[in-house]
Parts: C-alpha cells; sequence; structure tokens
C-alpha cells in the first residue's frame, strides 16, 4: 500500500537479453576450482609425456655392457620391452679388466675368443625383460688361453614387447 505524496522508486534497468538466453555468471571458487583442476591434468600429462620420452630413449638407443672373468653381468629394458642381442664377444682382455691382468698373454697368433659366446647370449638373454650371466670359461665353452682374463661385451637393443 502507497501512501498519498509517495511514489514507487523505479525499477531498476536490466541488459537487454535475447528472449531464450540467460547469462549465468559462476562464482570465483567454482573457476578457480576448475582452474586448478586444468593445471592438475596438464602438469600429469606433461610428466607422463616425459616418462613416455625417457622409455623413447631407452628403446631406441643401442646399450653396451661388459663383465670381467668370476663376475655377473646383468642386461635389463624397461617395462614392455625385452632384448635384441646383437653382438657378444667373450675374450682375452688386455685393457677393460685392469684389475685382472693377464697372468699370460698368448704370442702364438691364437685368438682367445670362445666361438659359442652369440649363441649362448642368444640362448639366455634373448626376447626376454632382463638375464643375468655369470663371466667365465665354463659357460663359454673351452678355455683357449688358460690363465689370461677375459670379459664378455654384449651389445643389445631394447624393443616393444610383442
Amino acid at each position: 500500500m502507497l501512501l498519498p505524496g509517495h511514489a514507487r522508486p523505479p525499477p531498476a534497468p536490466q541488459p537487454a537479453q535475447h528472449p531464450g538466453l540467460r547469462r549465468q555468471v559462476e562464482p570465483p571458487a567454482q573457476f578457480l576450482r576448475l582452474f586448478y583442476c586444468t593445471v592438475l591434468v596438464c602438469s600429469k600429462e606433461i610428466a607422463a609425456l616425459t616418462d613416455f620420452s625417457g622409455y623413447l630413449t631407452k628403446l631406441l638407443q643401442n646399450h653396451t655392457a661388459y663383465a670381467c672373468d668370476g663376475d655377473h653381468l646383468h642386461l635389463q629394458c624397461p617395462r614392455h620391452s625385452t632384448i635384441s642381442v646383437q653382438s657378444a664377444f667373450y675374450g682375452q682382455d688386455y685393457q677393460m679388466c685392469r684389475a685382472q691382468q693377464p697372468a699370460s698373454q698368448r704370442e702364438d697368433g691364437v685368438a682367445c675368443v670362445a666361438p659359442t659366446t652369440l649363441q649362448k647370449v642368444l640362448d639366455e638373454c634373448q626376447s626376454r625383460r632382463a638375464c643375468h650371466l655369470l663371466v667365465n670359461s665354463r659357460v663359454f665353452g673351452p678355455d683357449l688361453c688358460p690363465g689370461s682374463s677375459k670379459y664378455l661385451l654384449v651389445s643389445f637393443k631394447c624393443q616393444p614387447s610383442k
């Protein structure tokens, strides 16, 4: 009820709107929550991409490992990949294992290289994620140079598992 002499205040001006369109304003807290969630998801994706990049690097590069007589050689590839042996050498050492200096070096021209090395390494490691080999002449066949130190050298790649 209005008293005489008192006019009703004019209504507040409203922005022009299309009849079927409503504008919804997000409170700042909801906007910030959405922003933080977006940043969190993006940072996890970036971390995942970094991990994947490191994984690809391990897959694409050539690996070389060696061990001296009496030691163990350990080969390993990342998850979802297996060892692909490229080459293997077991033979006399002149420089690789300095602590085990050869007792004698052959001078009769006989190569101190075990011919069964590649096949042995293939049998033990090929298409596996990891393998361990004891390095000594009993594992790799007859000792062509008794008394001299030897070493095992293996080159391999990591290939995606099938």
